[in-house]
C-alpha cells in the first residue's frame, strides 16, 4: 500500500530543535564505512531497544543487493527494489500536480552551485544527507539549513541496509543523524535508504528510531 508525503513536507524543515552539541570530526567513524558497533556511542544507542519483534530474516547480499543474488524473496518481506512493496513508505505527493525536490548524498562542494540555483529561483528542497560528507563538509550543510531547505538523512555510508545487521542499521542511521545535530541542532525525522534497499525488517528497525521512510 502506497502512503504519500505531505505536500509541505519538502517545503518545510520538518526536524525539531535540540540542543547544539559541540562538533568534532575526529571524533566520528571512519569515513565510507559501515561504523563499528561496540564503540561507547553505540551502547549508549542501543540501550532501551528491543529487538525481539523485527523479523528474523538472513541479511541479504551484495551492495546493493540484486533480486537474482537473494532469491527466491519471501512474499512477506516486502522488499521494495524487487517487489515493488513500500508498505508504509511515502512515494507519492498527495494529490496531482504535487511535487517536491529532492537530492541524495551531498553535502559536496557541488552542492554550492545547486543552492545558488535554488535560491535564484526560490525553491525549497529536500537534501538527503550522508553522515561522511555531512563530516567532511559542515559549512555547506549550515548553508542549507541557513537557507531553509529540509534536511534528512541517507545514512552514514550509503551501504545497503537490508545487507545489515539491526545493530549496524543503527549505526548507520545515528551517526548520520549525530553529525547533523553537532552541526545544526537539528533532529532529522526522515530517512532514505541508499539504492532504496529496504524492507519490512529495516522498516521496524527505522521505526524503533523515530525515522518516517521516503522512497521516490
Amino acid at each position: 500500500m502506497k502512503s504519500t508525503l505531505p505536500t509541505l513536507a519538502f517545503a518545510i524543515l520538518a526536524t525539531s530543535v535540540a540542543a547544539q552539541g559541540q562538533f568534532n570530526a575526529a571524533a566520528f567513524p571512519p569515513l565510507n564505512a559501515v561504523p563499528p558497533i561496540d564503540s561507547p556511542e553505540m551502547k549508549e544507542w542501543l540501550k532501551g531497544l528491543n529487538f525481539d519483534d523485527v523479523p528474523k530474516w538472513t541479511p541479504h547480499k551484495g551492495n546493493p543487493p540484486t533480486c537474482a543474488a537473494n532469491s527466491p524473496i519471501l512474499p512477506e518481506r516486502c522488499w521494495w527494489p524487487c517487489q515493488g512493496c513500500a508498505n508504509t513508505d511515502h512515494e507519492n505527493c498527495p494529490n496531482p500536480g504535487d511535487w517536491g525536490i529532492t537530492f541524495d548524498d551531498g553535502p559536496t562542494p557541488q552542492t554550492i552551485p545547486l543552492l545558488a540555483t535554488l535560491k535564484e529561483h526560490k525553491i525549497k528542497a529536500t537534501f538527503f544527507v550522508m553522515g561522511t560528507n555531512v563530516v567532511q563538509n559542515p559549512d555547506i550543510l549550515k548553508k542549507e539549513v541557513e537557507d531553509g531547505h529540509h534536511i534528512a538523512s541517507h545514512t552514514w555510508s550509503h551501504h545497503a541496509l537490508t545487507t545489515l545487521k539491526n545493530e549496524e542499521i543503527v549505526a548507520e542511521i545515528k551517526w548520520a543523524e549525530k553529525a547533523v545535530q553537532d552541526i545544526t541542532g537539528h533532529q532529522m525525522k526522515y530517512v532514505r535508504p541508499p539504492y532504496g534497499d529496504i524492507d519490512d525488517r529495516v522498516r521496524v528497525v527505522l521505526k524503533k528510531l523515530g525515522y518516517t521512510v521516503v522512497d521516490w
